[in-house]
């Protein structure tokens, strides 16, 4: 469960962006990994996207499961505490001269309502990070990062807030896409299943999200796209035809209207096989 997020904000915090060390994608080959023993110089966010992590530090053992992250401070001792076969993104990095207070913006750890930005944020990071050998603008792309796991988690608490009697409409709408995601799925059909006039329903949801129900719907869509594309192999037809854009074309459409490029270029610019190391 995500911990209530701290008062203040790294927006608020920042003048400059964080310097950025390294980053990478890692897998175990096997469930015989354990996470390195080693003094932990600078700070470390990893994101996991499948498996279990176990790992500690000076301060307590944790265990960080798919779609959850852990942001450690520098430290004397990080070392793993039981082998896993996992996998996860990670990226180091130091603070600016006179910026202090990160801790303070973040639960050390939580969980993330909506992982796949943040793998296509790593992704684009490190592609960059590639391409260009730019320290300044990596710097950039991580200080996005940290930016968006807070705003997930600043989200996350306003929905909490918002649902302590109720459990809210939008994280409904998202247990729903899980088992529709491959159908064309309306205003109409969701108001149904929820028990509500489709006119109340669609007002109901833009005032909890801000969005309408289609907006949602389609960026729900477009996250996982961009996720299929940067981590499987699978046409883009199939990927369509998978996530229920019905025609190729419609999806292309869509697709470019979101990123200003078609699926075939944004799998090309941004899936990079690299071989990464802690």
């Amino acid at each position: 469960m995500v911990q209530a997020l701290r008062s203040k904000s790294i927006s608020h915090l920042l003048e400059k962006p964080v310097i950025y060390r390294w980053s990478g994608r890692f897998a175990a080959q096997d469930a015989k990994w354990c996470h390195m023993e080693r003094q932990l110089v600078d700070y470390e966010l990893i994101v996991m996207e499948k498996g279990t992590l176990f790992i500690e530090d000076e301060w307590g053992q944790y265990e960080i499961s798919e779609g959850e992250y852990i942001l450690m401070a520098p430290t004397k001792l990080q070392k793993g505490t039981k082998p896993s076969k996992c996998r996860f993104y990670w990226m180091h990095f130091w603070l600016p001269e006179g910026m202090d207070g990160l801790e303070e913006c973040f639960p050390k750890q939580g969980q993330l309502q909506h992982p796949e930005r943040l793998y296509v944020l790593f992704k684009q990071l490190m592609d960059f990070d590639l391409r260009y050998m730019d320290p300044l603008g990596s710097g950039y792309f991580a200080t996005t990062i940290l930016c968006e796991l807070q705003n997930q988690l600043q989200e996350s608490d306003e929905e909490t807030d918002k649902t302590a009697a109720k459990e809210s409409l939008s994280a409904r709408v998202d247990e729903y896409l899980v088992r529709h995601m491959a159908e064309t799925i309306s205003v109409g059909a969701l108001a149904r299943e929820f028990g509500y006039h489709e006119k109340y329903f669609s007002a109901l949801f833009k005032r909890e999200t801000g969005r309408s129900v289609k907006q949602y719907v389609d960026e729900r869509k477009l996250d996982r796209a961009k996720y299929l594309l940067l981590n499987t192999d699978a046409w883009v037809a199939e990927i369509a035809e998978h996530l229920g854009f019905g025609e190729v074309q419609n999806f292309y459409h869509q697709f470019k209207k979101a990123t200003n490029c078609t699926p075939s270029e944004y799998r090309e610019l941004y899936r990079k096989k690299q071989d990464t190391h802690l």
